[in-house]
């Protein structure tokens, strides 16, 4: 397995989590400025207090930007940006309501 699929996996495995946890405290996180408020602390976001969601989603953000700089530094920005764009495309298609 190649590092750049090793990395695609970490994120969307991350994301995927981040995202579950967002809808939970019900946070906007894919507005702008969203993502860089949760990673301030600023619980005003959270529509739903749940604090252990709320800490949870705060450190997988924080570990997604750990996971990107590593792969940018590993891959290249390019490669890592491609690696950020597939992790959300595949959370949006599983978090989507599927069709019946």
């Amino acid at each position: 397995m190649s590092t750049f699929e090793n990395f695609n996996q970490e994120l969307a495995a991350i994301d995927l989590e981040i995202a579950r946890l967002a809808q939970l405290c019900d946070v906007p996180l894919l507005q702008p400025g969203v993502a860089e408020a949760v990673l301030r602390g600023d619980t005003s976001l959270c529509n739903q207090r749940n604090e252990i969601a709320w800490q949870k989603m705060r450190g997988l953000l924080v570990l997604h930007y750990h996971v990107v700089q590593e792969a940018a530094a590993t891959d290249g920005v390019e490669a890592a940006a491609e690696s950020v764009r597939l992790a959300l495309l595949s959370v949006q298609e599983r978090m989507r309501p599927k069709q019946q």
